[in-house]
């Protein structure tokens, strides 16, 4: 595991995902400062979770509104570039064959380099809110946290937005080991992590289609705002805990084809 995350941290594309994801929400205070966002209140018609109209109230609140703006998507696409090229980069480099040739079994190998690509992951679901937390406070000042169901004490308001962005690190778990087990079964990292990045936009586009009615609570996005509950004042958990059960059937699904995929394969570079 140490050896492996060590290779992950010699990799360039490591260093631009977390620094990517972490100059996020930077860029996007630049931009509320530039635009002066935000500071009538209104929300936009598309903002879902009501979080962009009180953004600049707080650091809290900026930081809370930059999760939100990348959890769905943005930091889905960093999980899936670090899950998809821990065993396809290999393969394309030729190292592969030499790795497996040690007296280290194939499940223990892939073991290492699952967790290593969930370790990675976690330290992007990090960096997002505290690049955030910074930022606001720098350009708004530390405050109350606001949200569509009142305000919180700061304190109440660090620990609810720890909450939120553990539970956007979970729901991104699904993302790490579809991307995994589609690394296993190509030589080509950019193949797995384009495929990962397809499949995401495809679910939010059935999750969004309500004509497939009780079929959308299958899906692995399907509460993804859930965490939502999380602001109120007495915690929802009831959703929390759906969305944090609907992905285990799907990691463990994935994982076991990566598993099974890669125990059965003929490697030949």
């Amino acid at each position: 595991m140490r050896a492996e995350l060590a290779r992950q941290l010699r990799r360039r594309r490591t260093w631009v995902g977390l620094g990517g994801i972490a100059a996020v929400p930077v860029v996007l205070a630049v931009a509320f400062l530039l635009a002066d966002a935000g500071r009538d209140g209104g929300g936009g018609g598309g903002d879902p979770t009501g979080l962009f109209g009180i953004a600049t109230a707080s650091g809290l609140n900026f930081a809370l509104m930059s999760t939100a703006a990348t959890a769905p998507f943005l930091l889905m696409s960093v999980v899936a570039l670090f899950a998809g090229d821990t065993v396809s980069s290999e393969a394309s480099w030729g190292s592969l064959r030499s790795l497996l040739v040690r007296p280290v079994p194939r499940a223990a190998l892939l073991g290492r380099k699952l967790a290593a690509a969930l370790l990675l992951s976690l330290t992007a679901s990090v960096l997002v809110p505290v690049s955030g937390l910074v930022a606001g406070t720098l350009a708004y000042g530390w405050g109350p946290l606001l949200t569509p169901f009142g305000a919180l004490e700061p304190a109440d308001g660090l620990v609810r937005l720890a909450a939120v962005a553990a539970y956007a690190a979970w729901s991104g778990l699904w993302v790490a080991t579809l991307a995994f087990a589609l690394s296993t079964t190509t030589d080509t990292s950019v193949g797995a992590v384009a495929g990962t990045i397809v499949v995401i936009i495809v679910v939010q586009i059935l999750d969004a289609i309500t004509a497939l009615g009780s079929l959308r609570e299958l899906l692995p996005v399907h509460e993804g705002l859930a965490w939502l509950g999380l602001l109120a004042p007495d915690p929802r958990w009831a959703d929390l805990s759906r969305g944090v059960l609907l992905q285990v059937p799907w990691a463990v699904a994935f994982a076991a084809f990566a598993w099974w995929w890669f125990g059965r394969k003929d490697v030949l570079s």
